[in-house]
């Protein structure tokens, strides 16, 4: 049986899933990089779901592959029109950018410095095990930081889907996983909506000029999804670059009334919290309860505002807004609690 599980593997390819020319990825210009006769690179993000170890190959990359999970980073030279593949597990291959990258009149997007392109592969999965699962799951979650597409957010949530879905999925922890994933789901959905709207941005300049009322619509619809994203996501530091270049685009328009002056929001004070019931015969399920915070230590549900949830085993962790130094749960009758700017953990008790 194992040898024809094997044999099913690798009969089955990896295929290329998209190529895209990400225009709002600034990577190959703030982090350049340099082949040795002094030419400036373009960076290809290769997102390959669940798969380790595969090798990436040209005559014109630069320099080692990268791998930060699920992305491996391929630095190559302008005009490189293919990559080349291999891996243990799978049919080796090759990507033919202009198979794939394209413009709107169907001719093939050269590859050019400082610029970035994303190619998302389709492999199959070699993991069984529960365990195999939630160790890939855990992996995206470990290094979502380090992310601004939808594509990686996209992965993380698959992946925590096979997880759950498996026989295996202990019952007991199925509430936690799935806050696990549901966190990176509404990360990935954010992340959808203002790569839509950026992609609406540059059909609109095409079609009706860069001052025209419809490309100032649609640039401001995602001036303010960027800054959802830089508010309600702190530590994803991308995001404040992204917000950026989308500030600086804005205020160029000639109907832009007044100067945008919204800064790139600092990074916020994180809090680790635990909750614990004075009166263990009223405890209700931890993961029933909801963090809150508040502008002063009365608690009015009018001026709160939420912002997280307490996971099953009574522990949550959450980032306190700039206008707010207090913070409640669910149940709480007697007053929020103030959080000190050197605060890091607090206890609570209900």
């Amino acid at each position: 049986m194992l040898q024809t599980s094997l044999f099913q593997v690798s009969a089955q390819e990896i295929k290329v899933q998209s190529i895209k020319w990400m225009q709002s990825d600034l990577a190959a210009r703030t982090n350049p990089r340099l082949s040795p006769d002094g030419v400036e690179c373009a960076l290809v993000r290769i997102v390959v779901p669940m798969v380790k170890n595969i090798q990436f190959s040209n005559t014109y990359m630069v320099g080692e592959q990268e791998y930060l999970p699920p992305e491996y980073k391929v630095w190559v030279y302008p005009g490189t029109k293919k990559l080349k593949f291999r891996h243990e597990n799978f049919p080796s291959g090759e990507i033919v950018f202009a198979d794939y990258l394209k413009d709107e009149e169907g001719n093939p997007i050269p590859i050019e410095s400082k610029n970035v392109y994303q190619i998302t592969l389709d492999v199959p999965t070699i993991a069984t095990t529960f365990e195999e699962l939630i160790d890939i799951a855990r992996e995206y979650r470990k290094n979502y930081p380090s992310h601004t597409e939808s594509s990686y957010f996209l992965a993380a949530v698959t992946a925590y889907d096979q997880a759950i879905a498996h026989n295996d999925c202990p019952q007991a922890e199925r509430d936690a996983i799935y806050e696990e994933r549901n966190h990176l789901a509404g990360i990935r959905k954010m992340t959808f909506f203002r790569e839509k709207a950026d992609t609406l941005v540059n059909k609109a300049e095409a079609e009706h000029g860069f001052t025209s009322a419809e490309t100032y619509k649609v640039l401001s619809g995602e001036y303010n999804i960027a800054n959802k994203l830089v508010s309600q996501y702190p530590e994803i530091e991308g995001f404040k670059e992204i917000k950026q270049q989308v500030h600086d685009r804005l205020v160029k328009h000639p109907m832009a009334q007044e100067t945008v002056t919204d800064t790139i929001t600092r990074k916020r004070q994180q809090i680790t919290g635990h909750v614990s019931f004075k009166n263990e015969y009223a405890a209700v399920p931890f993961n029933t309860l909801s963090v809150y915070a508040s502008p002063t230590s009365k608690i009015n549900p009018h001026q709160s505002e939420l912002i997280g949830k307490v996971k099953a085993d009574g522990t949550f962790q959450i980032v306190v807004p700039d206008d707010m130094k207090y913070i409640y749960v669910d149940g709480e009758k007697k007053g929020a609690h103030y959080i000190s700017p050197d605060m890091e953990t607090i206890h609570i008790v209900i």
